[in-house]
């Protein structure tokens, strides 16, 4: 194994080369050297548990060996901007021998002031977070999908006249006939402005009310498309509070009803 020289002071109180080794070999993090080809020049035990490749077989090979060919441009892309007095950061999977990969994080830097090679890095195993957040998002993607199937329009809002629209799911297009990008966080456009002029007194007053109350609500009331066409919606929702009772917002669905006639 090519040996980088260690800074050992010959004193019976300092730490052997020996120990240091052992304590290299310890961490559970990888730390590597790289030379000017990007060539393993010394790397640590962890390196083995990481890409199940012995740290002999690795030495002198270069890492985009281990690397997933996915990842490699991003690899390549980081060594360009690489310079002598800063470090980079990357997210890159790194091949097991088994076939698996491991997502990892690696912080990477000359170990030089005056030359950019060779280079020190670490490598994180992030494969157990990178996961859990694949799962996080893909779950989220799914409650997404069957929100926005539903028909009707889930909401939050402000807890203002035009009750403006911090969120809205898809239904609203089938609903109201606006798309969320022209209901969210405008003004001119809201629930408030879709509620038939008969009916504003009535919703702000029954909201307000269950608010107070710290209560649900639940009405029905006339709904103006964007088509100018009425019809009858029920709205089902409750207040949004912090924790000293401060009201912050409303949530709750609106769905139409089969009540025909506009009294």
């Amino acid at each position: 194994m090519a040996l980088l020289k260690w800074p050992i002071k010959n004193t019976n109180k300092e730490l052997s080369e020996r120990h240091l080794w052992q304590l290299f070999n310890s961490l559970n993090d990888v730390v590597l050297a790289l030379d000017k080809d990007q060539k393993i020049l010394t790397v640590n035990q962890c390196w083995q548990n990481l890409t199940g490749v012995s740290v002999d077989q690795s030495l002198d090979l270069p890492l985009n060996h281990f690397i997933h060919p996915e990842d490699i441009n991003q690899w390549h892309q980081l060594l360009q901007r690489l310079s002598p007095d800063q470090s980079e950061l990357i997210w890159f999977r790194l091949l097991h021998s088994s076939g698996e990969f491991r997502w990892c994080e690696m912080r990477i830097q000359s170990m030089r002031e005056s030359s950019l090679y060779p280079l020190s890095a670490t490598l994180c195993d992030i494969t157990p977070q990178v996961r859990n957040e694949q799962i996080r998002q893909a779950s989220h993607r799914s409650l997404q999908s069957l929100v926005n199937r539903l028909p009707a329009m889930l909401y939050r809002t402000r807890n203002n006249i035009s009750w403006t629209i911090d969120y809205v799911s898809g239904g609203c297009q089938a609903l109201t006939g606006y798309s969320t990008d022209e209901l969210l966080n405008q003004l001119e456009i809201s629930i408030g402005t879709m509620i038939h002029p008969d009916y504003a007194s009535y919703v702000w007053e029954g909201v307000q009310g269950a608010l107070q109350q710290y209560s649900s609500f639940d009405l029905e009331y006339v709904l103006v498309q964007k088509d100018g066409k009425e019809i009858w919606v029920r709205d089902k929702g409750h207040g949004q509070y912090s924790e000293s009772g401060v009201v912050l917002g409303v949530e709750g669905f609106i769905f139409q009803t089969q009540r025909k006639n506009h009294d």
